[in-house]
């Protein structure tokens, strides 16, 4: 019975976790379709500099705002054009070879 326990528990977690990642902003679900985001890291002496970088697909501007797992706040906001790839620079000082990207993007 523990078990039983345990996994409804655990699914009902995952479950509020799932909501409270979900935003039901229309202007962000139409331009999530439509860019890609993603991280690359540079090799600095013995550390990483982590770039996020959004490839906008979309036919318009989109306003997004981004971070690494390795670095996760301050947030990095910024633009981009229809049709372009923006980035921004998380940090120049992670030990982080390999970081994980994460934002949203809405149309402006």
């Amino acid at each position: 019975m523990n078990k039983l326990v345990g996994l409804t528990v655990c699914a009902a977690l995952v479950s509020v976790l799932a909501l409270s990642v979900v935003s039901f902003d229309a202007s962000e679900a139409g331009a999530r379709s439509c860019y890609t985001i993603y991280a690359k890291a540079e090799k600095m002496g013995s550390r990483y500099r982590h770039t996020v970088y959004v490839e906008n697909d979309c036919d318009y501007c989109v306003q997004c705002t981004v971070w690494t797992d390795a670095t996760p706040t301050p947030p990095k906001m910024f633009s981009v054009g229809p049709g372009m790839t923006g980035h921004a620079e998380t940090t120049d000082d992670s030990a982080v070879d390999d970081p994980k990207a994460f934002g949203t993007c809405r149309d402006q």
